[in-house]
């Protein structure tokens, strides 16, 4: 049985295809990117085979092109770009996603960005959060977990299975994200809450994690007269990997039932 050929898009095709989408002419670029005339041309035509990163970089930026546009072009021609923080615009885009896509699922579910901030959330996850009144955007989701003054941690029955898992899904993120200063901040915050220093120096991080493509993580809840038991799931957005969505999913069904009563 034969099999259609996999179409390969250069780097060079892949720019003007983005050029055009912009509506801007190659002139336009070359003029904002400060390049000789005539040199995008031959680059898109692939005259040109490796052009110095710091080229493409204005190129791209001359474009206004966005992260992930970014990221496809450089790696066509060989380049791996650091994760960036996502602009104001980009995060209004996936908080849009967010509220029309899973806004109305019957179990708590959360947006966060690759600094782990909390960006948007529905009502479950504010009865789940409830004894916090604290859930605000851009609050450190791990804060909330590790916290046991102002977050969840004192409630978490499983902790010793839970907190080193929370603790090697962050070294992963840190390693796919790069270990640079987008990071270093974020451990340093993470550092000051006693629950997550005990884990942190705990883990080894030496080999690198790969963890599955879609892990779930027990979760066990301890509310006074009642234990909701979850298991946590991540989904990246295609569009941009920079986002995340965490479902609760019920592990029982005590805590389906509970959580389709917050639902109501």
């Amino acid at each position: 049985m034969s099999h259609p050929a996999e179409v390969t898009i250069s780097g060079g095709l892949r720019l003007k295809m983005l050029r055009e989408s912009y509506g801007k002419t190659q002139l336009d670029v070359e003029l904002d990117a400060n390049l000789g005339i005539g040199y995008l041309q031959r680059l898109e035509r692939g005259k040109v085979h490796q052009p110095e990163q710091d080229t493409l970089i204005r190129i791209l930026d001359a474009l206004g092109a966005g992260f992930v546009e970014r990221r496809e072009v450089c790696s066509l021609f060989g380049y791996a770009i650091p994760v960036t923080l996502p602009t104001a615009a980009e995060i209004q885009w996936a908080v849009n996603v967010f509220h029309s896509q899973v806004k109305d699922e019957h179990v708590p579910v959360y947006l966060l960005d690759c600094s782990h901030r909390l960006l948007a959330w529905n009502r479950q996850v504010k009865h789940l959060f409830g004894v916090l009144n604290t859930l605000k955007p851009d609050a450190l989701l791990p804060r909330l977990i590790f916290d046991k003054v102002g977050g969840i941690a004192g409630l978490i029955i499983n902790a010793e299975t839970f907190f080193p898992a929370q603790v090697r899904i962050v070294h992963y993120e840190r390693q796919r994200c790069g270990n640079g200063s987008l990071f270093d901040a974020f451990i340093d915050q993470m550092m000051t809450i006693p629950t997550f220093a005990k884990y942190w120096v705990k883990g080894d991080d030496s080999g690198g994690f790969q963890l599955p493509m879609r892990p779930l993580v027990p979760m066990k809840l301890d509310y006074g007269r009642r234990t909701l038991q979850f298991r946590l799931i991540a989904e990246s957005f295609v569009q941009d990997p920079r986002f995340r969505v965490i479902y609760y999913l019920p592990d029982n069904s005590a805590t389906l039932r509970q959580c389709l009563e917050w639902h109501g």
